[in-house]
């Protein structure tokens, strides 16, 4: 594993925050692109990015926290220590949507329209991020002597799953499929954006169960992410029948 990318001495460029960087940079850019096509204007996709980047830091540590709270109990300052680490998908990916909602709502802009022009950008951008979960060697598997790799940062010397790497490669399925979705089979507006939550929670719920690492908390004998899961594919399902059969067609392809 390469936790660090670069080490210039007086400053460390850590591998995972570089990931992180560029997967936002090239998913920005690619939604602004393909936003022209759909009559959306480029800002509104970059004034999205700046509310994106911030909401996601926030809602993805204050998941973490949460399902940490017993560590952070004793040093209640480590709860803004971000640098050290310690973000939840989860937790960004629910902070950034509701405030995108509704700042899009308050700008009295085509919500679902943006969103579903956005959604496979999501994907691609959570795939190459966990590249950057693997070289950090956080988020492994369970033991697997067949198919495991060694996680230096676990300090077990044992072979644990890449699920990083399965789910990277599933990510960018997943923004395949909606990018040709959004392409050839949307009638409504919200579809892809549901089909997103959808297709991304089945995922999670069944890396879940190769997960090994510890700290990921539990609800009902489920790891936090798992139960997070089961209402995000409800959502996703409940939301795309209704854009999809109880919505007018309103969409304007290109």
């Amino acid at each position: 594993m390469h936790p660090i990318l670069l080490d210039l001495g007086f400053y460390q460029i850590r591998t995972y925050g570089f990931f992180t960087a560029i997967a936002f940079l090239i998913g920005l850019y690619l939604a602004a692109l393909l936003a022209k096509k759909y009559k959306i204007h480029e800002d509104v996709i970059f004034d999205l990015g700046i509310i994106t980047i911030i909401f996601t830091i926030i809602g993805a540590r204050t998941l973490y926290v949460l399902v940490n709270i017993k560590d952070f109990v004793a040093d209640p300052i480590g709860i803004f220590k971000v640098w050290e680490g310690g973000l939840v998908f989860f937790g960004g990916l629910i902070g950034a949507v509701t405030a995108d909602l509704i700042w899009m709502k308050r700008k009295k802009l085509p919500v679902f329209k943006i969103t579903d022009i956005c959604a496979p950008f999501i994907a691609l951008g959570h795939a190459i991020g966990r590249l950057g979960c693997y070289f950090n060697g956080c988020c492994y598997g369970s033991e697997n002597h067949k198919y495991g790799v060694v996680f230096p940062a676990v300090g077990d010397n044992l072979p644990h799953l890449p699920v990083q790497i399965y789910e990277s490669g599933l990510n960018f399925l997943n923004a395949i499929f909606l990018l040709l979705f959004l392409k050839y089979f949307k009638k409504n507006d919200g579809e892809v954006f549901a089909l997103y939550f959808f297709i991304y929670g089945i995922i999670r719920f069944f890396m879940e169960m190769l997960r090994g690492d510890a700290t990921r908390g539990f609800v009902f004998g489920m790891s936090t992410s798992s139960f997070i899961s089961v209402f995000i594919i409800t959502i996703g399902a409940v939301g795309f029948v209704r854009a999809r059969f109880f919505t007018t067609a309103h969409q304007n392809k290109k």
